[in-house]
Order: C-alpha cells, then sequence, then structure tokens
C-alpha cells in the first residue's frame, strides 16, 4: 500500500512541477534528484519490509514494546503516588502521619486496596 501511494505521489508531483522547468538541463537536474530521492523511500521500504519478515526482529521489538509498557505503567503508578501523597498534604497530615501513611501502605495490603478503591471512586 505503502508503495502505490509513494507512486502516486510522486505522479501528482510530476504533473506539477514539471511543466514549471525551463530548460532541458533544469528538467533533467529535477528529474536526477527526484530519482535519487524516489530511490532512497524504496530502499527504505524494502528494508522496512525485510525487518518486519525477520523473527529476531520481531522478538525484539516485542521486547521494546513490553519494556516501554513497564516504563509507562511505572511512571503511571508514581503519579498516582505522587497524587496521594498531596492530597495527605491537603487535608493537613504532617509529615510523621504521611510517613506513618506510607510504611502502612507498604507493609498493609489491605491499606493499599482501600486507598486504590478511594481513588477509583474520585475518578
Amino acid at each position: 500500500m505503502k508503495i502505490i501511494k509513494l507512486h502516486k505521489g510522486l505522479f501528482r508531483y510530476l504533473k506539477r512541477e514539471l511543466p514549471k522547468q525551463k530548460s532541458l538541463k533544469g528538467v533533467i537536474n529535477f528529474l536526477k534528484v527526484i530519482g535519487i530521492a524516489y530511490y532512497k523511500e524504496l530502499i527504505k521500504m524494502y528494508k522496512e519490509l525485510f525487518l518486519v519478515l525477520d523473527t529476531d526482529y520481531i522478538k525484539s521489538q516485542q521486547k521494546l514494546k513490553k519494556q516501554k509498557q513497564i516504563i509507562t505503567d511505572l511512571q503511571r503508578a508514581l503519579k498516582m503516588l505522587q497524587y496521594i501523597d498531596k492530597k495527605l498534604v491537603k487535608l493537613g497530615k504532617n509529615r510523621q502521619e504521611r510517613r506513618r501513611f506510607w510504611r502502612d501502605f507498604y507493609k498493609d495490603a489491605q491499606v493499599r486496596t482501600e486507598v486504590f478503591n478511594e481513588l477509583e471512586k474520585e475518578l
């Protein structure tokens, strides 16, 4: 599909820009530049095609996708924890109470589920 779009775009561009060239030398230089760009795009497309068919590339892409998903999940979790901490500050909890809360949060699964249930209710 990309190759068809590339050819359509090439022919539209040639149809529009070729009549603007005034001399034979200008036409030749124009076609030379267009040909080089066209072949570079074709080579890039064929490289992508061969990579898609390569099993090692597919495995590495899946591994990279999993890593990116883990990173985004961790970033979301960090934002959620920062939100909880800011909420505690807004409620007027001092530093010791917040530390006690985080200690309980870390040790007790029941506290974690309660906090996350409250967050879901807020959303």
